[in-house]
């Protein structure tokens, strides 16, 4: 049986503003999750600071000081540290959650990378040597994936139901405005890229899913 990675309270984080309770993965659990998904991309561990804004600290800026850092791709590195939540602990319940993890990041860098980026600026791109992801929003997105949205999921069968759903729960959002207007849109190429993604996300815990898009 594999050891289980624990959370461990984090303070190393500096700021003006009154804090959340943080948490954050062991160095050496750190070398245990990179020998585990190096196929999946992930190239090394180290211990990185870094400054910035994030949904680890509601978008207020902070100085992040020695924190256990994922390299993926020789690209980004990924701060291994949390908001104390459900859904940060659930994140390493089972392997599938980290290859979910990887596959949201995946699609938000490529669609929307000022979310999954911290402080992303499309400008400095040939400056930066990696970009630090928002891994605390990513955790959140993915629970919401997965807890809130993949059980019914895995039953539909068209995107009309999903469509339906979507319409009250609005996991995938047009930020249209109006009674009438699409929360999900197929004829819409990055709209019905998101789905796909989320689907098979979800089949990661319901293998049964159907990748009806």
């Amino acid at each position: 049986m594999e050891d289980k990675i624990v959370l461990q309270p984090f303070d190393r984080i500096l700021s003006g503003y009154d804090r959340l309770s943080e948490v954050a993965v062991s160095i050496e659990d750190c070398g245990k999750l990179y020998r585990k998904y190096e196929s999946l991309g992930v190239q090394g561990y180290r211990v990185w600071s870094y400054q910035g804004a994030s949904y680890l600290n509601y978008y207020l800026h902070c100085s992040v000081d020695r924190v256990p850092t994922l390299i993926y791709k020789n690209k980004y590195l990924i701060p291994l540290i949390f908001r104390s939540s459900k859904e940060s602990e659930a994140l390493f319940d089972a392997p599938y959650r980290m290859e979910g993890f990887f596959a949201l990041l995946d699609w938000l860098v490529e669609h929307r990378p000022q979310k999954a980026l911290i402080d992303y600026d499309k400008e400095k791109e040939k400056e930066i040597l990696y970009w630090v992801v928002d891994s605390s929003y990513i955790a959140f997105r993915l629970y919401e994936i997965i807890e809130g949205a993949g059980f019914p999921l895995s039953h539909f069968r068209s995107a009309d139901e999903f469509e339906g759903w979507n319409r009250i729960y609005s996991l995938i959002n047009s930020d249209r405005i109006g009674r009438h207007s699409r929360s999900f849109d197929p004829s819409n190429p990055e709209q019905l890229s998101e789905l796909q993604m989320i689907l098979k996300i979800v089949k990661l815990k319901y293998p049964k899913t159907m990748l009806f898009v």
